[in-house]
């Protein structure tokens, strides 16, 4: 018995990875837009922090093949819906190791739109508002 109290309490405690679910939004007012961060709300509203340089960006099967492309932190863009699987540090902080696209926003499909990809393949154009 007294081996088995040894045993677990020498194994040091590690955190463990966590999932949740959310839409980006913009950073709150008052809050800089950091590179490699966002922030991600759920559907309690519940407002976090994750970091996500690091991270594997992923696609989510329902993300048409058509706006599927290599991908990093730098795609992750207000109004995305995403499944990220994170681990906090010691001091709180959300550090993704995996972001799963799980909708794109209309304005990222738009401004891909009338983006690159539209010059790309319709040449120079003008946009009239």
């Amino acid at each position: 018995m007294f081996a088995w109290i040894f045993v677990l309490t020498a194994i040091p405690a590690c955190p463990a990875d966590g999932t949740f679910r959310g839409k980006v939004i913009d950073p709150p007012a008052g809050q800089p837009l950091v590179a490699g961060w966002i922030f991600v709300e759920g559907r309690n509203h519940t407002l976090r922090r994750v970091e996500v340089a690091h991270a594997a960006v992923v696609f989510g099967e329902d993300v048409p093949a058509s706006q599927r492309h290599k991908c990093n932190s730098g795609c992750l863009s207000a109004g995305q819906e995403v499944l990220i699987t994170a681990r906090q540090d010691s001091d709180g902080e959300w550090r993704a190791r995996r972001v799963e696209i799980l909708h794109m926003s209309s304005r990222t499909a738009t401004a891909k739109l009338s983006g690159w990809y539209f010059t790309k393949l319709y040449g120079n154009f003008q946009v009239f508002q």
